[in-house]
């Protein structure tokens, strides 16, 4: 395995390992236990760039490896990232990295992050830091208990003016996330309890909620909040 790699110019970022391997002979000392656990690569998506003349490629993307007895084998996706280069015809690894795949992040986690973000702001009873978490460029804000329908986050920041002096505060009590955008917005949605007013006379108010956040150059921002007050269920006849 370690012929494969040069032996004059070498970066090595195993999968799991913390070091960065910089010499042949270290390259050898992973190997001696790696080879152990019967590794099997299989490509799953890949490309190629090249470079010096065709000299030298870089070869990067996904594969999947499995580990361990045959009986029993462990799969486990991951990224990789090769630099091969010629010597007078012989080919060599000047660099390698490998890495576990990522999990796909919790957007659920995310979702109520933000929330809790939100929630935040409105504790510090300034109307400027909750606007702030609003989007400036793409709005649509329907508050629960106003006629309007803010579009800026001028208007957003002067309802909230009013709102945070009656010490709200919420707690989710149903929500789910759907995702678009590959992960780049989401709509949260569902039912939350708030509690308004002087700390020795809260008052709970029953509502509904659907925020949609955006990315905007990377920060999360809200594009849409619709609240509602829950309706009364019907009175049987």
């Amino acid at each position: 395995m370690a012929n494969l790699y040069s032996m004059d110019e070498l970066s090595f970022l195993p999968t799991v390992s913390p070091q960065h391997i910089k010499a042949l002979t270290n390259t050898e000392d992973y190997f001696t236990d790696f080879v152990l656990k019967n590794p099997f690569g299989t490509i799953t998506d890949d490309s190629v760039q090249v470079f010096d003349g065709g000299n030298a490629y870089l070869h990067s993307g996904m594969y999947t490896f499995e580990l361990g007895d045959a009986g029993a084998r462990t799969p486990v996706a991951a990224r990789f990232s090769y630099v091969w280069r010629s010597y007078n015809g012989d080919w060599k690894i000047t660099h390698h990295h490998s890495s576990v795949t990522p999990s796909p992040p919790d957007m659920l986690k995310v979702a109520r992050d933000n929330f809790q973000a939100w929630n935040d702001a409105l504790q510090t009873k300034n109307p400027k830091t909750v606007a702030n978490l609003y989007s400036s460029t793409d709005l649509s804000f329907l508050p629960t208990v106003s006629p309007q329908h803010i579009k800026g986050v001028t208007n957003t920041e002067d309802y909230f003016t009013d709102f945070v002096l009656k010490n709200p505060f919420g707690t989710i009590t149903d929500d789910k996330v759907q995702v678009f955008d590959g992960g780049n917005a989401y709509l949260h949605s569902g039912m939350y309890t708030f509690e308004l007013g002087p700390r020795e006379m809260r008052t709970p108010v029953e509502a509904r909620f659907s925020y949609l956040w955006k990315k905007e150059e990377g920060t999360w921002k809200i594009a849409h909040h619709h609240s509602s007050v829950t309706p009364a269920a019907p009175v049987a006849a």
